[in-house]
């Protein structure tokens, strides 16, 4: 066995290990709303990140010419800053549509949640709340939860899919998205993301981090760098989930992005990159050489 499949094997084992049991054992013991809980999910963010650290110094070491620690191409962050916001806003306008959950401008879930957190203290007006919600996640979360996001991208798409390119894009693609769906189980099973189903939710997170997993890879690779991932997925716990604060009596099955509806979105997404060839561009590029970034040639015509 090469340095490099015992680095992927141990980089499993000891991220799900890890993962599974704190939110098994630490999350399972605190209320849903309880201030320590978001620091802990926050905590665990960075596991994969640190087990692809361990891994690639301790066992692997071969240094870090793949994991995308460079700037890349700059145009992808502003794609990965604003795609999720628009999807997110495609997903909760398809949701009203559709009749899977209702307009609501009052907020009123995020209103419940600020009376729980400080109850002395007076609700801001409507229309501030608003503006906040909506600027905060645009300006502010995204840089915010890009840090977190990193934990997960450098072990994700900074580590497992550089090492599973071998197998072809298509394939490491779709393998590194069910592994990291099959990661977020715990949480799942809590009622994280869908309350409503956590058993179908975990299936359901597989089709999710699958599909945005794609995204998130082409991200990784045509930038030839891991940190619009990261922007991406920052700003999908951001701006492209702000949106559900205005639904309420929500489906959570077909509702937000990770629901059925924005996986439709997400699919039609990925569907776009493969037709213009964003794809299949990715799929035709070796991997290797010295600097090993996996950054996609820019086309020449």
């Amino acid at each position: 066995m090469n340095r490099r499949t015992l680095g992927v094997i141990v980089f499993l084992v000891l991220t799900f290990a890890i993962t599974y049991a704190i939110e098994f054992g630490l999350l399972g013991r605190l209320s849903p709303l309880a201030p320590a809980r978001a620091a802990v999910l926050v905590g665990v963010m960075f596991v994969p990140g640190l087990c692809a650290l361990f891994v690639r110094m301790a066992i692997e070491r071969e240094g870090f010419a793949d994991a995308g620690l460079r700037w890349g191409r700059g145009r992808y962050y502003l794609i990965a800053w604003l795609l999720p916001a628009g999807l997110g806003a495609a997903a909760m306008g398809l949701s009203v549509l559709l009749r899977q959950g209702e307009y609501d401008p009052w907020m009123t879930a995020v209103a419940v949640r600020m009376h729980y957190v400080a109850p002395d203290r007076p609700m801001p007006p409507l229309h501030v709340l608003r503006a906040v919600l909506i600027l905060g996640a645009l300006i502010f979360a995204v840089p915010v939860n890009t840090v977190a996001a990193f934990g997960e991208e450098f072990g994700w798409r900074g580590y497992l899919l550089m090492r599973l390119l071998p197998l072809g894009a298509a394939r490491a693609f779709l393998l590194s998205g069910v592994i990291w769906g099959l990661w977020h189980a715990p949480l799942i099973l809590q009622g994280h993301n869908y309350p409503q189903h956590p058993r179908l939710g975990v299936a359901l997170m597989v089709g999710f981090c699958t599909l945005l997993g794609v995204v998130l890879g082409w991200l990784r690779l045509a930038s030839g760098s891991v940190f619009p991932a990261a922007v991406a997925h920052g700003s999908v716990n951001g701006p492209g989930s702000a949106p559900l604060a205005f639904l309420r009596s929500r489906n959570d099955i077909t509702t937000g992005l990770p629901g059925l509806l924005g996986q439709l979105l997400i699919a039609a997404f990925v569907f776009a990159l493969w037709r213009v060839g964003a794809l299949r561009r990715i799929g035709e590029t070796p991997i290797g050489g010295d600097d090993a970034t996996g950054a996609v040639p820019e086309p020449t015509d």
